[in-house]
């Protein structure tokens, strides 16, 4: 999913990027990146790791300038390596210009064979470079006319932010599958993934970016102008199901409080369900589990102790990784587990797991009867558009019935919210939908051959 954080017009952006950088960790854990413009010039620092790893106070120090653009990545099929962490750098025929990306896109392979037929050279296997040769093939009379040019030749989801000299560009997707919010603080303007990353640093959010728009930061002012039409717009449900931060404002409202109308939702789909105790996994499930107490009347407990230090497991770079940091980060409170019959709510299951392992943990700390709701739908088909299921091998749902993955995870009932609930709790309108190709199959952009690497 990735992160990406600007700042422009602020004498400390270097180290606003940070703290907003920071904030947004969640969305990636593999690289942390930032450029900034020194009065036209531009540096940059790149690394492996957390944004408190990468950026010493001798890093920030060095990053000097009014503007700031940074990323975190979480890859999706491509590798995990220093080459790919963003902004991307570069002094090209286009002067100075970095680029930070998230998102994929779908037709990033054909777009890159074309491109290295007539004379390319990649130097990272990120479909986000992919924007920068096209920019450098095809130009405008200015960089905002390039840009708008070369926009509409992606497919899939993109948030991106570019920098060049004296200014910070940020554009959105015709279908405003990736976020991307701009914001306010005095004088500085802010572009950034989520609410949450403006409001940490004391900034306002003005307003999301629309599907198809792009804004130039120049001079202290925005200019606004629409590089496509507007498609239906279907922004990416997992957001709120699972990715972005509880205090973060999507559709009007925080991400905590649409979780806690789909535990709520989820609770009424259940009716009559028996059970002593509702629990949530740890963090992005107790929301849920909050709700579906709210609504059912049976009891909210925690079950699990969570270790805050371990990362989020779905968010590894592979399978191995992914099962060790779930083993090492949910500890079971025995007195509170055993005897009793445990409702517990996980935001998703995707490949099962994790699942098999936390109800197993439930059973041996004496759990009388292990009932699993998941607050979403079934995952049936893959995500194109930057969540690490490629494969539909690797879904569940795509193969076993769902009794079959209840016997497979051990757990005694298994249940999946309605993805009309889903939505509805989400904020769901008709001018606001949402992509929910992992549990239809259905998607709004073509799907070409995969071949992205996560921006």
């Amino acid at each position: 999913m990735c992160g990406i954080f600007g700042v422009t017009n602020n004498k400390n952006a270097a180290k606003l990027a940070y703290v907003g950088l920071f904030t947004l960790q969640h969305r990636g854990q593999e690289s942390a990146g930032m450029v900034a413009d020194d009065n036209g010039a531009l540096s940059h620092h790149g690394d492996m790791g957390l944004v408190n790893k990468v950026f010493t106070a001798d890093v920030l120090d060095g990053l000097r300038g009014r503007s700031a653009i940074g990323h975190i990545r979480y890859s999706t099929t491509g590798s995990s390596h220093v080459k790919n962490a963003q902004p991307l750098f570069f002094n090209s025929c286009l002067g100075q210009l970095a680029v930070a990306h998230n998102g994929n896109l779908t037709n990033a392979a054909r777009l890159r064979a074309e491109l290295q037929k007539t004379g390319a050279i990649f130097q990272s296997t990120t479909d986000s470079e992919i924007i920068i040769h096209l920019m450098a093939k095809y130009r405008g009379k200015t960089l905002e006319d390039t840009i708008a040019k070369n926009l509409p030749r992606l497919e899939g989801s993109y948030a991106f932010l570019f920098m060049a000299p004296g200014k910070v560009i940020a554009a959105r997707d015709p279908n405003g599958i990736r976020p991307l919010v701009l914001g306010k603080l005095g004088r500085s303007y802010i572009l950034a993934s989520e609410t949450c990353a403006i409001d940490v640093v004391g900034g306002n959010a003005l307003r999301e970016i629309e599907p198809g728009e792009m804004v130039t930061i120049e001079g202290g002012r925005p200019g606004f102008r629409r590089f496509a039409k507007a498609a239906p717009y279907t922004r990416c449900i997992f957001e709120q199901v699972y990715f972005a931060r509880p205090d973060s404002v999507i559709v009007g409202r925080t991400v905590q409080l649409a979780r806690r109308e789909i535990g709520a939702m989820l609770a009424r789909e259940m009716k009559g369900i028996k059970a002593d105790i509702v629990s949530g996994i740890p963090d992005s499930g107790t929301a849920y589990a909050l709700g579906f107490a709210q609504e059912s009347g049976i009891p909210y407990q925690t079950v699990f102790m969570r270790n805050h230090y371990t990362g989020r497991s779905f968010i590894q770079p592979d399978q191995a990784l992914r099962e060790f940091t779930a083993r090492l980060k949910l500890a079971p409170i025995k007195d509170v587990i055993k005897g009793h019959s445990i409702l517990l709510i996980d935001d998703s299951l995707v490949r099962g797991t994790t699942s098999r392992k936390i109800v197993k943990s439930l059973k041996r700390a004496g759990a009388k009867k292990v009932i699993m709701a998941i607050a979403s739908p079934a995952v049936i088909s893959p995500c194109y558009y930057g969540i690490d299921t490629p494969d539909k091998g690797e879904l569940i749902a795509n193969n076993l019935s769902t009794d079959k993955i209840r016997r497979y995870i051990g757990a005694d009932e298994l249940y999946y919210i309605s993805l009309e609930s889903l939505t509805a709790a989400c904020g769901n309108n008709s001018d606001r939908r949402f992509c929910a190709g992992c549990f239809t199959g259905i998607y709004p952009t073509k799907i070409g051959r995969f071949g992205g690497s996560g921006g």
